[in-house]
């Protein structure tokens, strides 16, 4: 039969900033904290031997009116707890903070819709804002009635995973699911955003693929007229296709051989001036507009590259091209970064191969066929600077 617990105030001498010691009752330990309790004065030690008294009678009472339907869901508890290294409060305490989140959070639809409402409010542009509805939207259809803060890291990689999609597909739905569980986490509907814990493994990166300047001058060739102006752009002025597309003749300042990419047009979402080379302005100059947007279409630059040869269109390539070409005769990383609106550390991991400066200078000889201006400047009219390749097999 176990030993009946006394409540008393002993005096120790083992602490003497605080003699006065109340040992607390088994059955309050987990609400006290502590095994003991040390007071520096022996009435305020009395005071809270009466407290734990009071405390233990009143837990007493409570006990005897439990009804039958408590004490067995109680004793169903402490079973399913019983392997476990907690107790029946840790574990409703516990609930209680979950409910307390639960009420602060919102379902997966309502947090896209109040994501999507704030980026329109922020200005951001159309394209963008289709990305981020298309990528979100098998995550919403899957987990539309989800309160945020149940989503947890391993729901969202296994989700991931099983998606028939490439690394890089996969990082793209794991950043942008990412926005929106960020922007839930700022407005407390979650308590942490679980898709930052999530490491997406890529293959290792390989040569980026370019184009001889004999395909860039096939593809100027072969193209619409109307997509001259954006082909010439991406290749001589590395920009993106999204950058490009967006572009207006209002954007394109002859007078000072720049290329203005505003802010909202940028990838990063920086603003920068891209200097024009020589060849671009040619290429330009006969469609020159006061304003007007650059002009793209789809269909019809893939009815271009096919009919050099090209079956796939790799995305970036014009870009890609530029970049491997202008390296060499920067001979800068900083400068190139500050013209294709990138970082050092990308230039050097994607255009950085041996290529003579002669060599990289003829992608940036090639001009219009009536007129082909040297590396000099010294125009030589009439003269087709490159050779097309297709008419070789015409031939």
């Amino acid at each position: 039969m176990s030993r009946r617990f006394v409540l008393k105030v002993v005096k120790v001498t083992y602490t003497p900033s605080a003699p006065w010691m109340v040992r607390v009752p088994p059955r309050l330990q987990e609400i006290e904290g502590s095994q003991k309790k040390f007071f520096e004065k022996e009435a305020v030690a009395k005071a809270y031997a009466e407290r734990l008294g009071r405390q233990m009678g009143e837990y007493h009472v409570q006990a005897l009116g439990l009804t039958d339907r408590q004490k067995l869901e109680a004793s169903e508890c402490y079973r399913l707890l019983g392997k476990e290294d907690g107790s029946l409060l840790e574990a409703v305490h516990h609930y209680l903070k979950y409910r307390a989140r639960a009420k602060q959070s919102v379902p997966i639809k309502q947090l896209f819709d109040e994501l999507m409402s704030a980026k329109r409010q922020d200005g951001l542009s159309a394209k963008y804002l289709a990305d981020l509805r298309s990528k979100l939207g098998r995550f919403v259809a899957a987990f539309s009635d989800t309160l945020a803060c149940n989503v947890t890291t391993p729901d969202l990689e296994t989700w991931l995973r099983s998606l028939k999609i490439g690394s890089v597909s996969r990082e793209s739905y794991r950043r942008n699911i990412g926005v929106m569980l960020e922007f839930g986490r700022r407005r407390g509907a979650l308590h942490s955003n679980p898709a930052a814990d999530i490491k997406i493994t890529r293959r290792p990166e390989g040569e980026v693929t370019i184009l001889s300047p004999d395909e860039v001058g096939s593809l100027l060739k072969r193209c619409a007229s109307e997509l001259v102006p954006y082909v010439a752009i991406c290749a001589f002025a590395g920009l993106r296709p999204s950058e490009a597309e967006a572009l207006d003749w209002a954007d394109v300042h002859f007078d000072t051989m720049q290329i203005e990419v505003k802010a909202r047009h940028s990838k990063t979402r920086r603003y920068r001036l891209v200097p024009m080379q020589p060849n671009l302005m040619a290429w330009l100059e006969r469609y020159r507009q006061a304003t007007g947007p650059i002009g793209y279409s789809r269909r019809k630059f893939r009815e271009a590259y096919k009919a050099i040869g090209i079956d796939r269109w790799k995305t970036d390539v014009l870009r890609h091209s530029f970049g491997t070409y202008r390296l060499p005769i920067l001979k800068s990383a900083d400068a190139l970064a500050l013209e294709m609106g990138n970082s050092p550390d990308i230039i050097f991991r994607h255009y950085r191969r041996p290529m003579a400066e002669v060599n990289a200078q003829k992608y940036f000889d090639l001009f219009p066929p009536e007129q082909t201006t040297s590396a000099t400047g010294s125009k030589e009219p009439d003269q087709v600077p490159l050779k097309d390749p297709l008419d070789a097999v015409a031939a």
